[in-house]
């Protein structure tokens, strides 16, 4: 009777395959795009709430294109999506695009999809700065927050390069981007540090700011809030990355298109109450 019962076992693994086949598309789809981020990629990492992910990425790129469209003429036509669009159909349309080979223009842009939720990277072609990029889409949300452009992205966190935690001398890679900023000539700067910190990492906030703060130098004064330029350093999961931008980061809500979006509910709520 023992070995009876054993042999009804396989008769799980059906079980298990039919709870794969229900969400199996999604799964699937996660173990496809196999692309990772690379030491010396740069770009910039989207934020946006649960289970938005694919809606986000398929705006975030179309903003991003039209951006370059804007800026030269001339833009990516595979690149282009509708944030209603079905979210499988979209990346499995964007997956399918990526294995064409195409010898008349370099991809732009490259999203690599990460093993946390709520945020994605968005791989740059080294013609285009991410941190040029989130300051214009920024500063125009700022000046049109009644010409809503997105509905899914929220913060935008440009990094003008990455490398691996695991390998990278941090001291080494900070003195590598803040040098065009701190130490090509010019007055002091104030500055200010703004690290994140995703997932497990051998970093720590304060060690991370003691290094970075170290290969500014003591030429250059602190400030956290009259700021001439801030240096963002974003941790997650195996990879750093880190950006310098300038002294409208706050004013800019950290580079959070919601936000800047919406950018005074509580003052609209309390004045409507009033009425």
């Amino acid at each position: 009777m023992a070995a009876a019962g054993k042999r009804t076992m396989p008769g799980n693994p059906s079980n298990q395959s039919a709870k794969r086949r229900k969400g199996g598309d999604k799964w699937r789809k996660q173990q496809g795009n196999k692309a990772t981020i690379e030491s010396g990629d740069w770009g910039v990492f989207v934020t946006c709430d649960m289970g938005r992910e694919q809606k986000c990425v398929a705006e975030v790129l179309d903003l991003f294109s039209q951006s370059v469209e804007d800026a030269t003429g001339d833009v990516e036509g595979d690149d282009e999506f509708d944030a209603d669009a079905d979210d499988i159909e979209a990346q499995i349309k964007r997956e399918m695009e990526e294995l064409q080979p195409d010898s008349k223009k370099p991809k732009l842009f490259r999203e690599i999809r990460l093993d946390i939720p709520c945020v994605t990277f968005i791989r740059f072609d080294k013609s285009i700065d991410p941190v040029k990029m989130v300051h214009d889409l920024c500063l125009d949300a700022h000046a049109n927050p009644d010409r809503k452009r997105s509905r899914w992205v929220k913060r935008l966190n440009p990094v003008s390069s990455i490398r691996k935690t695991l390998s990278v001398d941090l001291s080494e890679f900070a003195k590598e981007i803040l040098k065009p900023h701190f130490h090509s000539g010019g007055p002091p700067r104030k500055y200010a540090i703004r690290p994140s910190i995703r997932g497990k990492s051998k970093f720590d906030r304060d060690g991370v700011i003691k290094t970075v703060a170290d290969a500014v130098g003591p030429e250059h004064p602190v400030d956290l809030k009259n700021y001439d330029l801030v240096i963002l350093v974003d941790i997650i999961q195996n990879v750093i990355g880190m950006s310098v931008v300038g002294s409208d980061y706050d004013k800019l809500k950290r580079f959070n298109l919601a936000e800047l979006y919406d950018p005074t509910p509580k003052l609209q709520a309390a004045t409507v109450g009033k009425d």
